[in-house]
């Protein structure tokens, strides 16, 4: 078993993005990189398996982790972070802004083509932006964007773009570096939800939607080109069928391994597994226009009635950590604000009765189907404090649905509550406006309750636009206080990210957002023998 502090045998972990070095392209590597031949692919087909399927090929509509990751390798936004949280330039080679730092000028960079042959310029790139500002555009993926930017238009020289902010905003280019500020060519939009066209360096082959997604190398991309010619996603919610698929060679990386696989993935020479605590946060969801959402000693009954140390250890092999707060541990901004013990079955039999509830009381909950064994381990014990738990497991698209409806449809559907992950903690602003910001109630975002606090609405906001962080530091740590103490959802725990990925591959990434990062993977040529004082080191 995994713990923080300690590695099992042939597994690593990954660098923090903050702090992590990267040599070449070796980050999550099995081996040195060499120098390879780039004018033709070493790989004739990396195959990836992952929890869920695409759920757009839009990228502006679009919120999910592994979607972003399909995404990935076909869109380029203007800019890029590399694992050391640097901004790297992309699409745009320089910018620069005025010293308020509202108004920003991005050149772009020439000789560059969309896939459907199109040229990049500024007016596919101002474009683009203009449909994640347009306030009638249902894109799940814009809210954050319209917060932000005010504004995006060509200045004039035929490769400078403008952007306006609303505010100064400290986060702008790494918001900039999200799946969802991908540029996309004007003349394929129509068509996004279903075939992407982007400038990436692989080019969209085929979406089927029950099985896999292919990917082909663009042989008119303006970077380096790939060392893949073709890449094949495929995805299943059942962990036992994504440990299977990359044992029996079916599948050469998987992104989040079922931790229940992850000791014996790592004990096998094959394979390599790697563990990124950058992972995502699960919570629940209350809805506020529930009873159970509408009474806040219901809502803190329902935390203390969740044992997260005990699922941690249960459901994850303690490759996470119990979530102390709406921020992430890795978060600079995170502060320990949950209370002390979290767990408290008496605690929470006083609340319900204070609230009126001696019979018991029963709870609705929407999950999708990968995410059943947390609610069905919350079932045993809500009950223990007379809480019945109605478990509706859906599958993906349904479930996307059903989680961003909006008050009316809910409330038809008496869900009270809505179990969701989101990993975003890089920008503290993009953890805790989608999802506790009024202005983020769903279906504009990831608000799924509609929760709405205006001093809480107040601090994020102010937290955003401070630009000393000193005092964003003040800022958060009282609205992370404010959130535990209206207790909106009850948090459950932040889990590692485990990929496991056959040996001899290197080169695979996490973006700040959590996605999967394929385009630099290589193949690395067989090690040979080697060889310490003792004589010949055997397997």
């Amino acid at each position: 078993m995994v713990t923080r502090g300690r590695t099992m045998k042939r597994q690593s972990r990954l660098p923090p993005l903050h702090a992590a070095l990267v040599a070449g392209l070796g980050w999550l590597a099995c081996g040195p990189v060499r120098a390879q031949d780039v004018t033709a692919p070493d790989i004739h087909e990396l195959r990836i398996m992952q929890p869920e399927p695409p759920r757009s090929m839009d990228p502006a509509d679009q919120l999910a982790t592994d979607t972003s990751s399909v995404l990935g390798p076909m869109y380029e936004g203007l800019v890029s972070v590399d694992a050391r949280r640097n901004i790297q330039p992309l699409l745009a080679t320089s910018w620069t802004h005025d010293p308020q730092g509202i108004t920003w000028d991005f050149v772009l960079r020439r000789n560059v083509r969309f896939h459907d042959g199109h040229a990049m310029t500024t007016d596919a790139v101002v474009r683009s932006f203009r449909r994640l500002l347009d306030d009638g555009a249902p894109l799940a993926g814009t809210s954050r964007f319209r917060t932000v930017i005010e504004s995006v238009t060509a200045t004039g020289d035929d490769m400078t773009v403008r952007f306006r902010l609303r505010r100064p905003y400290p986060d702008f280019l790494l918001l900039l570096s999200f799946s969802q500020a991908y540029v996309t060519s004007p003349s394929g939009r129509d068509m996004l939800s279903r075939q992407a066209d982007g400038t990436g360096p692989f080019r969209f082959g085929e979406w089927k939607s029950s099985e896999y997604v292919m990917q082909y190398r663009n042989p008119d991309y303006w970077g380096t080109p790939p060392h893949i010619a073709n890449v094949r996603w495929t995805w299943s919610a059942e962990p036992s069928v994504m440990d299977m698929s990359l044992h029996a060679g079916d599948s050469d990386i998987i992104s989040s391994l079922p931790p229940l696989y992850a000791r014996q993935t790592a004990s096998d020479p094959r394979f390599v597994v790697h563990d990124d605590p950058n992972g995502p946060l699960y919570w629940i969801a209350i809805n506020m226009g529930r009873p159970a959402g509408a009474d806040p000693r219901i809502r803190q009954a329902l935390g203390y009635a969740t044992d997260r140390r005990a699922l941690v250890h249960a459901l994850l092999r303690d490759q996470g950590q119990a979530a102390r707060s709406p921020l992430p541990p890795t978060s600079p901004y995170f502060i320990d604000c949950a209370p002390d013990p979290q767990y408290d079955l008496q605690r929470a039999r006083a609340l319900l009765a204070q609230a009126g509830i001696r019979d018991g009381m029963s709870f609705s909950l929407a999950v999708q189907d990968m995410d059943e064994p947390i609610a069905e381990a919350l079932q045993d014990m809500w009950k223990k404090a007379g809480i019945h738990l109605e478990i509706s497991r859906l599958e993906g698209g349904v479930y996307a649905a059903e989680a961003f409806a909006g008050p009316a449809r809910k409330q038809a559907l008496r869900l009270d509550g809505v179990l969701a992950s989101w990993a975003s903690g890089l920008i503290p602003d993009m953890q805790l406006r989608p999802l506790f910001h009024g202005a983020s109630a769903a279906p504009a975002g990831a608000n799924l309750g509609f929760f709405h606090d205006p001093a809480v609405d107040r601090l994020i906001d102010e937290g955003a636009l401070e630009m000393s962080d000193e005092k964003r530091h003040v800022i958060y740590a009282a609205a992370q206080q404010a959130i535990m103490k209206d207790a909106p959802a009850v948090l459950i725990y932040t889990r590692d990210t485990l990929i496991g990925m056959r040996a001899g591959l290197s080169g695979v990434m996490l973006r700040p957002d959590g996605a999967l990062d394929i385009t630099h993977v290589t193949q690395l040529p067989p090690m040979p023998p080697q060889h310490d004082a003792a004589g010949p080191v055997h397997p």
